[in-house]
């Protein structure tokens, strides 16, 4: 059975989610091989995987000593992350950057000076970067290491280890509404580096 510890399940995955025989950690369980050919996903996982991006929510993410907290509109995709120093919106191919503070990962001191306390446009990025990927903020989820459900069913805390990060999600079913900045507020910057923001970017 699964361990229970304040309403939370937890499991410990072996390879990818739903990609191998899963087992539940605690109160004994043990990794169980599963037969040659044979995937034998735990029903709870299987269940809460499938309702992945099936309802806006919040989330956090914790890469190293870096931490972002954001919301999803998945009737839309759009997401706004809040970190230090920044706050970032995506709204399909466009994203915005509000800038209260040099960016840790700045080239060079004072670099985008010019931009503090206002929004600038810039295109998505092209590359790897986890938080630009179609399936942002749930494919953490479907790669964990480790996985939390809350009391519904629905992941709650995941960690991952390549690339290292826990992310958790919760209010399900908040209200969302990301949009685009005025534009009187708004700048271009074609030489803004999102990844300056940090690891997610």
């Amino acid at each position: 059975m699964a361990a229970v510890h304040d309403h939370i399940r937890r499991f410990v995955i072996a390879g990818v989610l739903l990609a191998g025989g899963l087992t539940p950690a605690g109160c004994g369980a043990r990794q169980v091989p599963p037969s040659p050919g044979v995937v034998q996903p735990s029903p709870d996982l299987a269940r809460a995987a499938a309702r992945l991006g099936q309802e806006s929510a919040r989330f956090t993410v914790v890469t190293g000593d870096e931490k972002v907290s954001g919301v999803i509109d998945q009737a839309t995709g759009n997401w706004e992350m809040t970190g230090r120093g920044y706050v970032v919106r995506r709204l399909g191919p466009d994203v915005y950057v509000k800038l209260s503070a040099e960016p840790a990962h700045s080239g060079y001191p004072g670099q985008y000076a010019a931009d503090l306390g206002r929004w600038v446009h810039v295109a998505v990025p092209a590359g790897d970067a986890p938080a630009f990927g179609e399936d942002f903020p749930w494919a953490p989820a479907r790669a964990a290491a480790t996985v939390d459900l809350d009391v519904d069913g629905r992941f709650s805390r995941v960690t991952v280890r390549d690339p290292a990060m826990v992310v958790s999600y919760s209010d399900y079913g908040v209200a969302v509404r990301v949009t685009a900045p005025p534009a009187s507020e708004t700048i271009e910057d074609h030489l803004f580096t999102l990844a300056n923001l940090g690891e997610l970017f």
